[in-house]
């Protein structure tokens, strides 16, 4: 299995690429979302891709990955979700892996908001009606960044099973 700084690099290599391509085919693309739009939900992608690769790979489920120690301090926040999958399990399904990594994170952003309103009585309202508000293409975008290299990741395990 390649190790982490090699998914690291595939991850970014291929960003590039993309990159590339988007560039050669501007025109068209821009043409189809409009500037503006394909600008900002590009971003998204480009921001969520990067927050894959080095905060939310498959091998969060591992307390000694690069992207576990990538978070710091803030890593113990990961141990419950590194104990409850098994590695090369849930993980590293595609798409399913990703939303279950994306899951975790939410739940955890619900209950510290939800400690911080009930012990300094904050006023927020935490209650899934202001799901409405969100833009749904920018969360596609998103999920779009956070899956793809997680795609890249599994593929490059599948395919060098053997290196090393």
């Amino acid at each position: 299995m390649p190790s982490g700084k090699t998914h690291t690099r595939i991850d970014l290599l291929l960003l590039l690429i993309l990159g590339g391509a988007v560039g050669y085919f501007w025109s068209p693309l821009t043409d189809y979302f409009g500037r503006d739009e394909f600008v900002e939900y590009g971003s998204v992608f480009v921001v969520a891709y990067l927050f894959g690769t080095f905060l939310l790979s498959p091998d969060m489920d591992l307390n000694t990955s690069d992207p576990m120690r990538n978070w710091g301090v803030l890593r113990l926040l990961w141990r419950p979700y590194a104990n409850l999958f098994k590695h090369r399990g849930l993980s590293h399904i595609p798409i399913l892996g990703t939303l279950t990594r994306v899951v975790y994170i939410l739940l955890l952003v619900y209950v510290v908001c939800a400690v911080a309103n009930a012990l300094f009585d904050m006023g927020w309202e935490l209650s899934l009606k202001n799901i409405n508000g969100i833009d749904q293409r920018a969360i596609l975008w998103g999920l779009c960044g956070l899956c793809l290299p997680d795609l890249f990741h599994i593929l490059a395990d599948r395919l060098f099973k053997n290196a090393r």
